[in-house]
């Protein structure tokens, strides 16, 4: 039963997380977690619809289940080991310090990351493709 909703809400049984600045680009990432959603893949991580502490250093989401911010990252961490590949908003090429700790932890297990824009940095460059090239219908950001 439990298998039958799972594959019910996602028959392909892939699943993403989506990196970015909470801070920055929040309405930008829930848009994107949207379109992802309407593909067909699970979305682990952001949780919720919008932020309880926006502007905050570390911002808050009104489905986080705590607020202690290492177990929070912890948890991010934990999705992704989870996903298929990792998906980063970089919204006019601004990666914070969290989404580049979790791109460097998604490398580490092997994941491709795809991204809303094209990254210009040259160490991040070789290891990203946009997320167009699998996504041609993908609404601009």
């Amino acid at each position: 039963m439990i298998r039958n909703i799972l594959m019910e809400t996602n028959p392909h049984n892939i699943s993403t997380v989506i990196s970015g600045s909470y801070r920055k680009h929040l309405t930008e990432i829930y848009n994107l977690k949207s379109f992802l959603e309407n593909k067909g893949i699970a979305v682990l991580s952001p949780v919720g619809s919008h932020a309880i502490n926006p502007g905050a250093e570390f911002v808050l989401l009104d489905a986080d289940p705590i607020e202690d911010e290492r177990l929070l990252q912890d948890s991010v961490f934990s999705k992704l080991r989870r996903s298929a590949f990792l998906v980063v908003m970089n919204k006019d090429q601004y990666l914070g310090k969290a989404a580049i700790m979790e791109i460097g932890y998604a490398l580490a297990l092997g994941m491709q990351i795809l991204t809303a824009e094209s990254v210009e940095d040259p160490n991040l460059k070789p290891y990203t493709r946009p997320l167009k090239e699998v996504f041609p219908d993908m609404p601009a950001i």
